[in-house]
């Protein structure tokens, strides 16, 4: 599938300018067409539906699977990327004075449960601050590796101006040393390609939001299976030991893959909607995607500096490899992109601009020319 073809399966409409594609993406046409299939089903057919969304979940699992690199049984849907996080943090078997290492500017959702999950248990945070160019180079979280260290747990590609961890090789090195590491993936799954099981992570969150085109309302724990028994389901319900038609016992075990951290009912829009949108990022290819957005946030970043504007990048002008575009703002420069009706995100150090592959050139041309 061309790249051409996938832009086609946006809302191209002139009256909006969708750059903050990093916090909140538009949904596909697949997604959308999705939703209002299940809702017309739901609607005209209830109950009868029942065996065949269960399926379209599978299939959306299984899906989301392929994009990350690991086995659909690996996978349970919650909520938010904040609960995947939490229900793995909050369940780890974590000890007194051992230590959990990530980076100090993570987003919230992921720091917090962390945070509390130390508290709780009497274990350490340690946080590692980036370098002055907000790049995130791994020898500054192997420096911090001691005998204690339980747990390294850290975004690939961090929020505020796209700074992207070598996943890669830190992998090889918490595997050999036999830490656990956890890595959040919501800022680059879909944009740029991931491999769970080649780069030896153990386990992985993130949400259905932004690179994944697809509705808010799903975060995801994908888990190793070797580790899967050592973390206690967070949630508990019905769905934890079996489905909702099983009789009630006491004596009922959870299952033994990654679905015994779904406590109940799915959230069926979102997730079929979700599968839709990783099917279409499939069809397209992640590295054509990939290779588009960074085009366009090169274009982006290079029209800035040439209006004059400072930009925040861990990487250099010639080779802008991320979809943010981290900007410094002139007195004019917010009501500017205000009066084109092109969003944004206040991150950090500035404005943050993240266009997509499904972004036009001409989109990018009218935001250089209002903020010159």
């Amino acid at each position: 599938m061309t790249i051409a073809h996938f832009k086609s399966q946006f809302y191209q409409g002139t009256e909006r300018i969708h750059f903050n594609n990093g916090g909140l993406a538009p949904i596909s046409l697949p997604a959308r067409e999705r939703i209002h299939y299940w809702a017309d089903r739901f609607y005209n057919e209830g109950f009868f539906t029942d065996l065949d969304y269960v399926e379209n979940v599978k299939t959306s699992r299984r899906s989301l699977s392929q994009l990350i690199g690991c086995h659909d049984f690996e996978i349970a849907f919650f909520q938010s990327t904040a609960s995947a996080v939490s229900q793995l943090a909050m369940q780890f078997p974590l000890e007194p004075e051992d230590e959990v290492i990530t980076w100090a500017e993570e987003y919230g959702s992921h720091l917090y449960p962390w945070q509390e999950a130390c508290k709780r248990k009497q274990a350490n945070l340690i946080l590692v601050n980036s370098l002055e160019n907000l790049s995130t180079p791994i020898n500054l979280i192997i420096e911090k590796i001691t005998d204690k260290t339980k747990v390294i747990a850290l975004s690939w590609v961090q929020f505020l101006t796209g700074a992207r961890t070598d996943i890669e090789a830190l992998g090889k090195i918490t595997s050999e040393r036999g830490i656990f590491f956890f890595v959040d993936i919501i800022q680059g799954l879909g944009l740029h390609p991931f491999d769970m099981k080649k780069w030896k992570v153990d386990a992985v969150a993130g949400g259905s939001h932004k690179w994944l085109f697809s509705p808010v309302g799903v975060g995801y724990l994908a888990i190793d299976q070797k580790h899967i028994s050592k973390i206690k389901p967070h949630n508990v319900g019905s769905y934890t030991f079996g489905t909702c038609d099983d009789p009630t016992s006491l004596e009922c075990i959870p299952k033994l893959d990654a679905l015994k951290f779904e406590a109940g009912s799915k959230q069926v829009l979102e997730i079929t909607a979700l599968g839709a949108s990783v099917d279409l990022i499939l069809k397209t290819g992640v590295l054509n995607i990939e290779q588009e957005t960074l085009r366009l946030a090169s274009i982006l970043r290079l029209g800035l500096e040439r209006n004059h504007y400072q930009v925040h990048s861990p990487f250099k002008v010639d080779h802008h490899h991320s979809a943010m575009v981290n900007f410094i703002p002139k007195a004019h420069s917010i009501e500017a992109l205000k009066s084109i009706n092109c969003n944004y995100a206040i991150r950090g150090p500035g404005v943050r601009l993240s266009p997509a592959a499904f972004t036009t050139d001409e989109s990018i041309q009218k935001v250089l020319n209002v903020l010159k």
